[in-house]
């Protein structure tokens, strides 16, 4: 389980804390939107290397308790009194004072659920670390280890594969 920034290091990604006090490990409600969030962050893309997604792998996660994720999308958006920019915003830094409100609120919630920006018919979760003790990884594996997982996500997204 990957849980960043890493210990002193600034924050990098959407929901990361910008204070340093907590980290955050991101995961898709499904492979597309974790694929699309790997792979095409950058666009347009139109080819992937073989080499690069040999080098990821695909786990699968349970948790052994409810979570409490704060929903960023649908009518969420209102009671926060907020639009979905926090979750589709190239500047991270109004998502990262999100992000850290949150954490911070009495509620204590575990993370939030919000719309892919790279895939927004998917969502994705940060999850804060206060959560990493109920969460195991249970499978591992390569991503190309499924041939035809891995042709369905090519054709999903248009892509083309080179070595």
């Amino acid at each position: 389980m990957w849980f960043s920034p890493a210990i002193g290091d600034a924050p990098l990604h959407r929901f990361d804390d910008p204070a340093g006090q907590f980290r955050v490990c991101y995961l898709g409600t499904t492979i597309d939107v974790c694929f699309a969030e790997t792979f095409l962050r950058n666009p347009p893309v139109r080819i992937l290397g073989f080499e690069d997604l040999a080098t990821r792998s695909i786990a699968t996660v349970e948790v052994g308790r409810e979570l409490r994720l704060v929903p960023l999308h649908g009518p969420g958006l209102a009671r926060l009194g907020t639009t979905a920019e926090p979750a589709s915003s190239g500047d991270y830094s109004l998502p990262q004072a999100w992000s850290r409100a949150l954490w911070e609120h009495n509620n204590a919630p575990d993370g939030l659920i919000y719309r892919s920006r790279h895939d927004d018919s998917s969502f994705c979760i940060a999850l804060y670390d206060r959560a990493a003790e109920s969460m195991v990884v249970v499978m591992n594996r390569s991503l190309t280890d499924d041939a035809g997982l891995l042709a369905g996500l090519l054709k999903r997204y248009d892509l083309g594969l080179t070595k």
